[in-house]
């Protein structure tokens, strides 16, 4: 299951978008444009359905900075945000799931329209509403043990504060309905925060299971010392991709100051130079090794990411480096498989970004299978618009200049 179809309106800057997605979708423009709003809005939707109540109830204090800021003909600004999203596979014109939900915002959030309408069999013409709810009363019609329809008529209350797609999730048992659910669950919106990403993280000595990485990894630490207790392949393919790229690293290792009396984890780095008897803490090694490990490991290892939301990841970094994490993207998105193992579910990956350098990294024409460009911008009202790329349409300038330069010279 994968997000293929987005619209949102009236949140902040997006009075009207409408965007389709691709495995891996880039956003670029300058500041200003209304490109971090996508991902903000995107994270709204994900603490309303899956995220810490309390981040949900924070937005009621927020009415007037969620709201489209501009004003109608008449004068008014919009009450209502409207969010409809398509889920499926990329290949195909109808999504296999829909859902939709219309959020008054009056003096506190409420929800005054949601649907959850799915495709129940391959060639089905058309979606088969799950449930679908008006302020606080809710009709169900596929029964939670198959796809037998229910009397629709029948209705239940609800309180109008909750999204129903959150109070029901978990529990859903239909496939279709249940991936939407669990589709959002895994949103991941990744800020690598340096300074926390280099310190010490408590875990057990011995885990069970990976850990999901923090947002801003501040858990690196314990995060890569999972991998080495639980997945070992995993630090290894890691490890192994960050010395292709920066060359210097001989190796990462891990340890546990569990015979020191403590519950942390720690990461070190070994240098071709000083060999293994001079280990290299993090805090001595520069921003752009660490900002490119924090990505290595959120993209090649953390099984948890269903979607990840990563703005300006190439802020900081060396132009060579650019090239690297553009090919860790594509790794990402398309995992080979060189071991005769099952492949891991690839994450969907969208970024944005205002930096020619790293759009010169891509070929539209030849990543248009699994690649997605759109240029945001506002217009004279203020709207954000986001315009889609090709190489058809690009084909006169691409064949003399590169994406990024392209961009440079305005003619996208």
């Amino acid at each position: 299951m994968n997000l293929t179809q987005g619209n949102i309106k009236y949140f902040r800057s997006l009075y009207d978008i409408n965007l389709s997605f691709k495995p891996l979708t880039i956003i670029i423009g300058p500041n200003a444009s209304g490109k971090s709003n996508l991902f903000k809005a995107l994270r709204f939707l994900y603490d309303g359905i899956a995220g810490d109540r309390l981040d949900w109830q924070t937005y009621d204090g927020q009415m007037d900075e969620l709201l489209w800021y501009g004003y109608d003909d008449y004068g008014e600004r919009p009450n209502a945000l409207d969010f409809n999203f398509g889920f499926g596979e990329f290949s195909d014109d109808l999504p296999v799931t829909q859902y939709i939900a219309n959020l008054i915002c009056g003096d506190y959030l409420e929800v005054s329209h949601e649907k959850l309408a799915v495709l129940l069999n391959t060639g089905d013409e058309s979606l088969t509403t799950y449930f679908e709810r008006d302020r606080g009363s809710i009709r169900q019609n596929i029964g939670q043990r198959g796809n037998k329809l229910k009397n629709p008529a029948r209705s239940q209350a609800q309180s109008s504060r909750v999204l129903q797609l959150r109070e029901e999730g978990p529990s859903i048992r239909l496939p279709n309905a249940k991936a939407v659910y669990s589709h959002i669950a895994g949103w991941r919106f990744f800020d690598v925060n340096l300074q926390s990403a280099r310190q010490d993280a408590f875990i057990p000595q011995y885990p069970e299971t990976v850990p999901p990485l923090a947002g801003d990894a501040n858990n690196l630490s314990a995060f890569l010392y999972a991998l080495y207790q639980v997945r070992p392949e995993d630090l290894d393919a890691i490890i192994e991709t960050m010395i292709d790229f920066i060359e210097l690293p001989q190796s990462l290792l891990v340890d546990h100051d569990a015979e020191r009396g403590g519950q942390t984890a720690r990461y070190r780095f070994v240098e071709q130079p000083f060999g293994e008897n001079r280990l290299i803490p993090p805090e001595s090694m520069s921003d752009g090794t660490i900002r490119l490990l924090a990505h290595l490991a959120l993209l090649l290892a953390d099984r948890s990411v269903t979607l990840a939301c990563l703005e300006e990841p190439d802020n900081g970094l060396h132009p060579r480096l650019m090239l690297y994490l553009a090919d860790i993207f594509r790794q990402a998105v398309e995992p080979l498989d060189t071991g005769g193992n099952e492949v891991p579910s690839s994450p969907q990956i969208i970024v944005t970004t205002h930096s020619p350098d790293f759009m010169d990294c891509f070929d539209l024409e030849a990543e248009a299978e699994y690649l997605q460009v759109y240029v945001a911008e506002r217009d004279e009202g203020g709207r954000t618009i986001y315009t889609s790329t090709n190489a058809q349409q690009l084909k006169p300038w691409l064949q003399r200049y590169r994406l990024g330069e392209a961009v440079r010279r305005r003619f996208i």
